[in-house]
Order: C-alpha cells, then sequence, then structure tokens
C-alpha cells in the first residue's frame, strides 16, 4: 500500500479506487470511531463516507481537495472566511440530536482537519470525539489554534514543501491569527473551559516538550481575545 500521510498516532494509506485505510499505530480499534462516523453522516454532518472499521484499520471514502491549513498557508482561503466556517462546524456539531444530556464534541477541530472538498467542509479524525460541554470543545480548537500561532512549526512540519520554512511560518502565523481572532468573535464565550481544555491538552500524550512548556502562553494568547 502506498502511504499517503502520516499524523501523531495513525498512518494513511491508499487502498483501492477512492478508498483510504487509515490504521492506529498502537493496535487501538478503530470500530467505535467508524460507528460514530457513520451516525454523523446519517445526521447530515460532514464526514468522509465509511466503507469499513476493524481492528485498527479504518477504510473510508478519500476525498479530493486540501486542507484548511493548506489553503490559509497558499493564500485561496481568506482567514476571517476560515474563522467562521470553523465556528459554523462547531455549531453544526453541537445541535446535532445526539443521545443524552449534552451534545457530541470533536476536542481536535482546527485546520489540518478539515479538508477543504469542492464547496464543502469535511471533519476528519474523530477520534477524540465524546459528549460534554460544548463550550469545552470551542475552548480547545481556539487554544489548539493559539498553541500553533505560538509554535507554527507544528503545521509546517505536518506540510512538507509547502513554503520555504521562515516565509512560510511568518506567513501562518498572520494567518492563524486573523483567523483566530474570527473564530473568537464567532462563538459563544468559552473562557470558563478554557482551563479544563488546558488539562486535556496536558494529559495529551502526543503533546511535545516544546508545545507543554508553551501551553500557558497559548492559554493567555487565548484570552487577550475573548
Amino acid at each position: 500500500m502506498d502511504l499517503l500521510a502520516s499524523g501523531r498516532d495513525a498512518d494513511v494509506y491508499r487502498h483501492r479506487d477512492g478508498l483510504v485505510l487509515r490504521r492506529y499505530r498502537d493496535g487501538r480499534s478503530a470500530e467505535v470511531e467508524g460507528a460514530l462516523m457513520r451516525e454523523l453522516a446519517r445526521l447530515g454532518y460532514p464526514v468522509p463516507a465509511v466503507e469499513s472499521a476493524s481492528g485498527p484499520d479504518l477504510v473510508m471514502e478519500q476525498l479530493e481537495g486540501s486542507t484548511m491549513a493548506a489553503e490559509l498557508l497558499n493564500g485561496t482561503l481568506d482567514p476571517r472566511e476560515g474563522g467562521r466556517l470553523l465556528a459554523h462546524l462547531h455549531d453544526a456539531l453541537h445541535t446535532l440530536p445526539w443521545p443524552g444530556e449534552q451534545p457530541l464534541l470533536h476536542l481536535d477541530l482546527h485546520p489540518l482537519n478539515v479538508i477543504m472538498s469542492g464547496s464543502t467542509a469535511v471533519v476528519i479524525d474523530w477520534a477524540n470525539a465524546r459528549p460534554g460541554p460544548a463550550d469545552l470543545d470551542v475552548a480547545m480548537s481556539a487554544l489548539i489554534l493559539a498553541q500553533v500561532v505560538i509554535s507554527p512549526e507544528i503545521v509546517i512540519d505536518s506540510m512538507p514543501g509547502s513554503a520555504s520554512p521562515d516565509d512560510g511560518e511568518a506567513h501562518l502565523v498572520t494567518q492563524l491569527t486573523s483567523l483566530l481572532g474570527s473564530f473568537t468573535s464567532e462563538v459563544s464565550p468559552f473562557s470558563d473551559h478554557l482551563t479544563d481544555a488546558a488539562a486535556l491538552r496536558r494529559a495529551d500524550p502526543h503533546q511535545s516538550e516544546t508545545e507543554l512548556a508553551q501551553l500557558a502562553d497559548a492559554v493567555d494568547l487565548v484570552h487577550s481575545l475573548i
């Protein structure tokens, strides 16, 4: 199989025509995630169509398009529009008729996990999804964006060849700062959940030492915008 992409905990391979296979490197099951994505699709939320899920393997639709991060970096997406779109994706998710007393949260909804496929923004990577207070999801997205503003190499390193390091980082910081400002202006107040969002990031085993060391600065950056 041809390797198409690698994330922090999974690899994506070309599977067959129109499909990709995402495999968790630690062997964890993708079956619950696959079932959740099927339910989201049934409810009309924009996710890749799931073909099958077995053990650590999730076979799903191969999307045509690029990530929101790539479009911000190459200038094809206005960051203010990107912020509004990210807010809309949160609103649409949190208003779905989900079982229980709380909405479903993505908890990793950021520009690398949004694929701009034609006229549709499709959300990928539902590994962290669970029910909870909607404002926690919003706070998590704002905090992740702030972390990348402080350390743009987080995104640049995942997009080899997209731009020269110096120019790419400076441009991405400008774009994401604008997107973050637009996003925070479009969502409901969420400052009460920033501490919980930071605790979740601190407990994430995939956070680097640099990211953890700069987490407090990222929280301060978000506070300065709300």
